[in-house]
C-alpha cells in the first residue's frame, strides 16, 4: 500500500499542474472569446458609422448637384431672356430702318419700272 500512496503523491502534483493548465486554457479561451466579440463589435460599429457617413456625403453631393443644376437653369434662363431682348431690339431696329428706307425702295422700283417702259 505504501507503493500506491507514493504513486498518489507523485500523481497529485501532476494532477494539480494539469488542473492549473486546464484552468489557464479555460481563461485563455474566455479572453479570446471576449476579444473576438469586442473585435466584432468594433467592426460592426465601424461599418455602421461608415455607412452613415457615406449616406451623409451622398446627400451632400446630391444637394450640391441640385444646386448646380438650379444655378445652371437660372443662368440659361437669364441668357435666353437676354438673347430674346437682343433679338427683339434687332427686329425693331430693322423694322424702323426698313420703314425709313421703304419710300426710297418704292421710288427706286418705280424708277426702274419707268425705265423698262
Amino acid at each position: 500500500m505504501s507503493h500506491s500512496t507514493a504513486e498518489q503523491e507523485t500523481i497529485s502534483p501532476e494532477a494539480a499542474i494539469l488542473g492549473e493548465i486546464k484552468e489557464a486554457e479555460k481563461k485563455a479561451e474566455e479572453i479570446l472569446e471576449k476579444a473576438r466579440l469586442g473585435k466584432e463589435s468594433i467592426i460592426q460599429e465601424a461599418r455602421s458609422s461608415s455607412s452613415k457617413l457615406l449616406l451623409s456625403k451622398d446627400e451632400e453631393i446630391r444637394k450640391a448637384k441640385e444646386k448646380k443644376i438650379m444655378d445652371f437653369r437660372e443662368k440659361a434662363r437669364l441668357l435666353s431672356e437676354e438673347k430674346l431682348a437682343e433679338g427683339k431690339l434687332s427686329a425693331k431696329q430693322a423694322k424702323a430702318k426698313s420703314e425709313k428706307n421703304m419710300q426710297k425702295a418704292i421710288d427706286f422700283v418705280l424708277k426702274k419700272f419707268d425705265e423698262m417702259i
